[in-house]
């Protein structure tokens, strides 16, 4: 299973850049698009943050360094009065500048200027950015639009409007891995368990191969949409379900039946 690492920048007391939008915001519903779309795809995909909170640059690139996935994106938006989408990849090219590429043409295509491919070259004749040049995968920081631009951040200032740039993220991200533009699909027949529905209520919400907290964590929900229930089991007093779609089970405390 090809294995994605997505970094929303800055968070916490770190707000980033800010004009019309505040940045760490926007980053982390970008992010979270993305991750909730290759999710959707099969991919197993990593946040470094699913939730507004401090983190070290260190800690984000070791955690990323510990998943050794096949490509890392550092989702970021601009400042500076300039307008437009910019993406950062390594000096040496290579697949994090194919992904660089790939990504940039999903954004065009979803209507958004490009400031085109950059790299950036520290006093050392390496790479500037540490998430490019510490981490061991091919990586890449997308500036999605600029904060402090009226016209730019009219682009970004919704939650329907982030998505769209996440997912345009995902898209670069699945044509670098060769990667098929498909949902999974629940294998289970629809005849043999009708179940019913719950609207997750949370940001982010675990899926644990079992019905527990001893249970490992095999993907993250982030999109509070509406999931299908077909088992229920109280474990400890708390009260889990089993997903139609055989991905695990999640914590029916953080759902409402619908």
């Amino acid at each position: 299973m090809s294995k994605v690492f997505i970094s929303p920048g800055h968070g916490g007391s770190d707000w980033g850049a800010t004009g019309y939008l505040v940045e760490k915001d926007v980053n982390l519903k970008m992010a979270k698009a993305c991750a909730a779309y290759l999710l959707e795809r099969g991919v197993d995909v990593l946040l470094s943050r699913a939730v507004d909170g401090n983190e070290s640059l260190a800690g984000k690139i070791k955690a990323c360094n510990d998943f050794n996935p096949d490509v890392a994106v550092e989702c970021h938006n601009n400042a500076g009065g300039g307008d437009g989408f910019e993406v950062y990849h390594s000096i040496v090219g290579g697949v994090g500048k194919e992904l660089a590429k790939n990504i940039e043409t999903e954004i065009i295509k979803i209507g958004q200027n490009s400031r085109g491919l950059k790299t950036r070259v520290g006093s050392s004749g390496a790479d500037y950015f540490a998430f490019i040049r510490q981490t061991k995968c091919p990586a890449v920081i997308c500036e999605g639009a600029f904060v402090d631009n009226k016209a730019d951040a009219e682009q970004i200032d919704s939650d329907a409007e982030c998505k769209i740039f996440g997912e345009a993220y995902a898209r670069g991200v699945l044509k670098t891995l060769n990667i098929t533009d498909i949902v999974e699909k629940s294998p289970v027949d629809d005849t043999q368990e009708k179940g019913y529905r719950v609207k997750v209520t949370t940001a982010a919400l675990n899926v644990r191969s079992g019905p527990g907290t001893n249970y490992k964590v095999s993907q993250v929900i982030l999109d509070e949409g509406v999931y299908t229930i077909v088992e229920e089991r109280t474990v400890n007093g708390i009260r889990w379900g089993r997903l139609k779609s055989g991905a695990g089970w999640i914590g029916l405390s953080f759902t409402e039946k619908i």
